[in-house]
């Protein structure tokens, strides 16, 4: 019975899969922001900050997405198949954002990320956004705050890294 943990293995190669995604998804955000301003400067035009801006920004928040989805699938794989040992120098301390200790360590780290996400999802809308209404800029005020809230909570709350 043991040895059926290795059905998470699937669950891992899934989450490395995924994140080679993100990461292609990222490069190709970037590689649209240099193609806004190779076309801008063929055609003489002014270069369009904002769609550049938001190529950039969708680019830090698929490579983040990849980036966290290799972390999740190394504490799974430590939660449940075994301790990752590749640091061969022993000097070196292992590092604390790769400590899990159980499945709720992964979980903190998940909603840390998913509200990350989220702030730069809202950052590259309200890039695009247009504000006609004093309305619509307390809108984003008030968007910007529950966004700071949310961020301070999960970092206060949020996962403490375990000492080994």
């Amino acid at each position: 019975m043991w040895n059926f943990r290795y059905v998470i293995l699937v669950a891992i190669v899934t989450l490395v899969f995924s994140s080679l995604i993100a990461f292609y998804l990222g490069l190709n955000s970037t590689i649209e922001a240099f193609r806004e301003i190779a076309d801008a400067r063929q055609h003489n035009e002014s270069i369009p900050s904002n769609v550049i801006l938001v190529h950039i920004i969708s680019s830090i928040d698929e490579f983040l997405l990849g980036i966290i989805l290799i972390i999740f699938s190394l504490g799974i794989y430590e939660l449940f198949i075994s301790k990752l040992d590749v640091l061969q120098d022993k000097d070196i301390p292992y590092p604390n954002w790769l400590i899990f200790r159980s499945l709720e360590d992964l979980k903190g780290v998940l909603t840390k990320v998913i509200i990350i996400i989220l702030m730069v999802y809202f950052f590259k809308s309200v890039v695009v956004m247009k504000f006609d209404t004093p309305l619509s800029i307390l809108y984003l005020a008030a968007g910007i705050i529950l966004i700071a809230l949310a961020n301070y909570i999960s970092h206060k709350h949020g996962h403490q890294p375990h000492k080994k």
